[in-house]
């Protein structure tokens, strides 16, 4: 079921600032722009998870964006409400499982990464590992190659 849309007015305010978070972004900017995208997601009305949109794509770029900004403990908040935005309060969808997976390896926690890339192996078997995603499936079966047989 699609969510409903926010009020015409207040997206276009949203958009404004993520015009402007973009340039930002686009200038090397990525705190600067990260301020700016924080505006914007201030903006959507509560509750923030009943909106289309606006909610799951915010939530889901700042994980990579703390990310980027090697802020762990940030970057597990927004993990946790991308799961929100999304209804994925089990983190079995694709896109929240490749988020954060994606997140947890830049930040340097494999062991995370690990756990997270073989959900998504699990729920969507080697399918589920795309284009530059590849790569994820061939470190967690590289990982798992280095790890003890687990025992009957």
């Amino acid at each position: 079921m699609r969510k409903p849309q926010i009020d015409t007015a207040i997206r276009k305010e949203i958009d404004n600032l993520l015009e402007r978070s973009g340039e930002l972004f686009g200038s090397g900017a990525l705190q600067s722009s990260l301020s700016v995208a924080l505006e914007a997601w201030d903006l959507i009305p509560e509750p923030k998870e009943a909106w289309d949109y606006y909610g799951q794509s915010l939530s889901a770029s700042f994980v990579l964006d703390y990310a980027d900004l090697g802020d762990k403990r940030s970057c597990q908040k927004w993990i946790e409400i991308m799961a929100l935005m999304y209804d994925d309060p089990n983190h079995e969808d694709h896109y929240v499982l490749m988020q954060e997976g994606e997140a947890m390896y830049k930040l340097g926690d494999l062991e995370r990464a690990f756990y997270v890339f073989s959900r998504v192996e699990e729920l969507h078997g080697a399918r589920g590992f795309k284009g530059e995603q590849k790569a994820y499936l061939t470190f967690i079966r590289e990982e798992r190659d280095k790890r003890p047989a687990s025992s009957p």
